[in-house]
């Protein structure tokens, strides 16, 4: 348990633990221990101070960090304590808030929470009544538009330049979307804070009992705020502003989430009588990288004032590698991963190799999968985008809800029972002539008399199915995993799963994830109690990764922005070259910062074709895009994950539309002090493969043109 001593702790973290009233900014570098001081402030306010553990909020933007707070505060002052303090994610406090209130704001308990299946379904719907088609019906860019929309907490017009001639359509589909949404009794992933946000601003009564509970506010990682967020945070700070924030300007690389990296740079004028204080140390990596980091960050102009320190050792030089083309790169690469792996006594698992677009793990994938190395890839797959758990998570929203109009429809024909589109059709007529949902106009047409025998008999088994379980749900008599594996016995889900598969590997794989999802209900029930929409919502908001574990022997692929948070023995950079890194649109775009979509010269609304302006449009939304100071912060966030061994590599040509030409090394490359780093050429064994190849197939050519004019 937690025993104050002053001793144990540096001149900096003793200023941000003791500090009880009023703002505080703490600039915490990379590998700094910023988590070590808000869990020991945490500890200090409840401990030392006696204030109630339901006074302090701690809000973080990952599940893991959300996850790693909850159990080092749990260390502390124990788990009961910690259970009082509202430790979580923004999504997952939002959330709450929502559980608690939303009926203030129209909706009805229990709510939906749509992910991005049940958004396009809509959206596709919409654009199909309005007859729009076409790139500008694509309902994955409308998705992000609305996205940003809300992030940005603004109008759709506000997002769009005045000349844009699609202008008010894409305003009609915002406010189509928003209306259909609420009609259908459903929340998407940016109303979890956006509803929240609505509701203090429209009912100040809620607000205050909030800002009288959460009194001590703690935001970690707060240069990744978007707008939205950064008006919850002020609502809730209330008049007290009780509030400390923690972060690092100089690693804000989520621009094209929303994040704005204003919120931390001005900070000290948004809040008054703020006390500022800088981590400085970093306790992960050697002298040698961090003075690399250093140089590279210190070209940023916009940024406070530090640098990385260590007490640690100069420890080994970086090395930069240039490879004749990215084949040999990938092969390269993997090739010095099995010889450190020897040489330094390392496992698998002390690897990390970092990219800047995802179609860079191919031929990394192909080397490995050729080497016989294990391996994964961060951000792949979720384990809730898994159709088969989809289809379950479904169900539950049915069972939850019956009236959940899109999870009925998923679901009615899975697995298959015969009710055909012809039947659907007709209940969805009796549903909008008798102005009644979707599931009571199912109800009525399996016991009337307009549909077939057969047809009411389909009907009314799969209405007895959900009735049923809504009941047992409902009820809360029993164990909601024993329910859930009676409702996957009554629908014959695991036939279903074994007949749909390709294989029987995919079908074991399948099944895996069934008993998965069983084991992980049972572990929140034995947590968070019989609450089903509870569980729903947090599978919802923790997109777990299905091989996310840390103890796993495997090499880990991942992009640039997938690294923060993360660190590693030894970690690989691949593709430092210009167009890679920093990422072509960033060299294409460089202004200051490419936070909206409002950056056109309105004067001249005549100098771009409609197909220029959706491209303009599409591009705002486009993850590559940034500004050549974020993608320099993502390049320092790249190398600070590294604690020995870091290796930088490029090839010297790529393809571009189907032609090889010659790469620039990356400008940042330049910024590196020369004692921190050995440049040299690849030399390895795949490259001497391709020089014989080449050679061999020069000679057959050769052999076979002497032939002919022989």
């Amino acid at each position: 348990m937690f025993k104050f001593d002053p001793t144990q702790y540096s001149e900096d973290k003793l200023c941000a633990v003791k500090h009880k009233d009023g703002p505080m900014l703490v600039l915490a570098v990379a590998g700094s221990g910023k988590t070590y001081a808000i869990t020991h402030r945490i500890a200090y306010l409840t401990e030392i101070c006696g204030i109630s553990p339901e006074h302090i909020v701690a809000v973080s933007f990952t599940n893991k960090a959300a996850r790693e707070l909850r159990q080092r505060v749990a260390k502390l002052i124990g788990k009961e304590k910690a259970a009082r303090c509202q430790l979580s994610t923004f999504h997952a406090m939002g959330l709450e808030i929502l559980r608690k209130h939303i009926d203030k704001l129209g909706w009805i308990k229990p709510f939906a929470i749509f992910g991005d299946d049940d958004q396009r379904r809509i959206l596709k719907n919409i654009c199909k009544d309005i007859h729009l088609t076409g790139p500008a019906a694509d309902p994955t860019y409308l998705m992000r538009f609305i996205s940003r929309v809300k992030t940005h907490h603004c109008s759709p017009l506000d997002l769009l330049p005045k000349w844009n001639p699609r202008r008010l359509t894409y305003k009609r589909i915002y406010d189509d979307y928003q209306s259909i949404r609420q009609s259908m009794n459903g929340v998407d992933f940016d109303d979890m804070i956006a509803l929240p946000v609505e509701l203090f601003e429209q009912f100040p009564d809620v607000l205050r009992t909030y800002e009288e509970a959460w009194q001590y506010l703690m935001i970690d990682e707060y240069q990744d705020t978007n707008a939205l967020q950064f008006r919850l945070v002020q609502l809730l700070c209330g008049h007290q502003n009780n509030i400390m924030v923690v972060g690092d300007d100089d690693q804000a690389i989520y621009a094209f989430r929303g994040a704005e990296s204003e919120h931390i740079l001005n900070f000290p004028n948004m809040f008054e009588n703020v006390e500022v204080v800088k981590f400085e140390y970093n306790f992960r990596s050697t002298r040698f990288i961090l003075d690399a980091a250093n140089a590279v960050i210190e070209q940023n102009e916009t940024r406070y004032a530090k640098s990385l320190k260590t007490e640690g050792d100069d420890g080994e030089h970086i090395r930069e590698f240039v490879c004749p083309t990215p084949e040999i790169e990938a092969d390269f690469v993997v090739e010095q991963i099995q010889a450190q792996k020897v040489a330094r006594n390392l496992q698998y698992r002390d690897f990390a190799i970092l990219y800047r677009t995802n179609g860079q793990s191919t031929l990394l994938e192909t080397a490995l999968m050729r080497s016989s190395i294990p391996y994964r890839i961060v951000n792949s797959d979720s384990f809730s985008d898994k159709l088969e758990i989809r289809d379950l998570v479904f169900y539950m929203r049915t069972a939850l809800s019956p009236d959940d109009e899109l999870a009925l429809r998923r679901i009615i024909n899975t697995p298959r029972r015969g009710i055909g589109a012809s039947t659907l059709e007709h209940i969805d007529l009796v549903a909008k002539s008798r102005q009644i949902s979707f599931f009571e106009a199912l109800k009525l047409e399996a016991n009337g008399s307009t549909l077939a025998a057969t047809a009411r008999l389909k009907l009314q088994n799969f209405v007895s199915i959900i009735e049923t379980f809504h009941a047992r749900f409902a009820e809360k008599k029993e164990m909601l995993a024993d329910t859930m594996e009676q409702l996957i016995e009554a629908i014959h889900f695991r036939e279903y799963i074994q007949s749909s598969s390709n294989s029987d590997v995919q079908a074991r794989i399948r099944m895996e994830n069934i008993h998965k999802l069983i084991r992980q209900l049972r572990l929140f029930e034995r947590i968070d109690g019989r609450d089903l929409m509870g569980f729903l919502a947090k599978i919802c908001v923790e997109k777990t990764a299905a091989s996310d574990d840390p103890l796993a022997d495997v090499v880990t692929l991942m992009t640039l922005h997938s690294s923060k948070g993360l660190e590693f023995p030894a970690v690989y950079i691949i593709g430092c070259e210009d167009g890679l890194i920093p990422h072509a649109n960033a060299l294409e775009r460089n202004e200051p910062e490419f936070l909206t979509m409002n950056m056109h010269d309105a004067s001249n609304p005549v100098s771009a074709t409609d197909d220029d302006n959706e491209a303009d449009t599409k591009k705002a939304n486009d993850p590559n895009v940034s500004s050549l100071a974020e993608e320099r912060r993502l390049f320092y966030v790249g190398m600070t994950r590294a604690k020995k061994y870091l290796t930088l590599t490029r090839s010297a040509t790529r393809r571009h539309n189907n032609q090889t030409e010659p790469s620039l090394p990356s400008r940042f490359l330049a910024d590196i002090p020369e004692h921190c780093i050995e440049r040299e050429s690849a030399t390895s064994e795949a490259a001497q493969r391709l020089q014989r190849e080449t050679q061999a197939a020069a000679d057959n050519f050769f052999a076979q043109l002497h032939d002919l004019f022989k």
